[in-house]
């Protein structure tokens, strides 16, 4: 007799459709989790797909968005979609990724049914407590800040990229986290070209990731002999800006797949991140792992690329990632060592072995 695999739900993007940094991370901790359970991903449809399996068995429950006159979208309106997905494949875990409305319905509902939650921090911003301005927040936004915190406040376990994310939850939240770092696969090693010297730029533009300081950097730096500037990532709703960065001789590419960025990051010497904030990106342990130092204007989570001086951080100043860029661009031997002493560390710090952990975590 067959015995029937516990289940598993994903609550986040799912990867094939949406390549970000917590889509990708969610991807591989649910590859870790075959054959042993069975694997579903519940996620907001944007793209009209409807339920199927992926090609490695994953069962996809996506969900309408919903938007009111008025109100516009807001998660908490597709309470009743989660709820009955939910209800339908009676998981026995529940792994939720990321901070909206949604992590609040899959907790309470794992109150009533006997299931394991977890929460995975996927931005510093999911431990900033909402503040709510009369005069700004819409009544949904309120509410979906509040089945948030009442998520954070009642899963089973939390799990925090960075131990500066653990120390905000447990200051407003009193919560404690499990700090476990993303992993990732480790590339072979590469050997790169010492001329033109590519400084690349990696994210989805939107106004976190501050793609207009990128353009300015290179507009700053044309000067430079050999030298070459590339941005990839989705860029609709940038067209003067796209245009701006091509007129500044800037190689915009667009979206591409992961496997495509993997790729250009192995053929470049220098990552420049010009973000408000991040979670832990990605886009830095594949650099790192490439031995592409970055050059990051204010992001340095818990401090590592300062102190383990694989690139550098340029504390939210313009002209310090202007200067910090420029002695990566010009000194080879500098660039070289960083990168080798980021290949190194990435290997040591992020590999599977951390998915390794989020796993067990989950299922303990």
């Amino acid at each position: 007799m067959l015995k029937i695999k516990e289940q598993i739900v994903f609550i986040t993007g799912f990867f094939p459709y949406l390549q970000g940094g917590a889509e990708l991370q969610s991807y591989l901790l649910a590859k870790r989790c075959l054959p042993e359970l069975e694997v579903s991903f519940v996620f907001r449809d944007h793209w009209g797909k409807g339920s199927s399996k992926d090609k490695n068995g994953y069962n996809l429950h996506p969900i309408r968005p919903v938007k009111l006159i008025g109100l516009g979208g807001s998660f908490i309106f597709e309470t009743r979609q989660l709820y009955n997905i939910l209800t339908q494949v009676k998981p026995r875990y529940i792994y939720v990724r990321g901070a909206n409305a949604y992590l609040g319905i899959a907790t309470r509902y794992a109150k009533h049914n006997y299931t394991k939650i977890v929460w995975h921090i996927a931005s510093d911003s999911d431990v900033i407590p909402f503040s709510a301005s009369p005069l700004r927040a819409i009544v949904s936004d309120y509410i979906d800040r509040k089945a948030i915190e009442y998520g954070i406040k009642n899963v089973d376990s939390i799990i925090a990229q960075t131990q500066f994310q653990a120390n905000r939850l447990l200051l407003n939240y009193s919560r404690q986290a499990a700090v476990i770092s993303n992993g990732h696969p480790i590339p072979e090693d590469c050997v790169k070209t010492d001329t033109p010297v590519t400084v690349l730029w990696v994210a989805n533009w939107k106004p976190i990731k501050q793609p207009e300081f990128f353009v300015e950097l290179a507009r700053t730096l044309a000067t430079e002999k050999n030298i070459r500037f590339v941005m990839i990532g989705r860029n609709d709703r940038y067209s003067d800006l796209v245009e701006l960065a091509k007129t500044n001789n800037i190689e915009v590419i667009g979206e591409v797949s992961s496997d495509r960025a993997n790729d250009l990051l192995a053929q470049s010497h220098i990552l420049v991140n010009t973000s408000l904030y991040e979670g832990f990106s990605n886009t830095f342990i594949q650099a790192w792992m490439r031995r592409v130092p970055v050059v990051s204007l204010r992001v340095d989570p818990d401090n590592i690329i300062r102190n383990g001086q694989i690139g550098f951080c340029s504390s939210g100043n313009f002209r310090e990632l202007v200067q910090n860029t420029g002695v990566l661009i010009r000194d080879s031997k500098l660039r070289n060592t960083m990168g080798a002493r980021a290949r190194k560390y990435a290997i040591k710090h992020h590999s599977l072995e951390n998915i390794d952990e989020i796993l067990k975590t989950i299922i303990q």
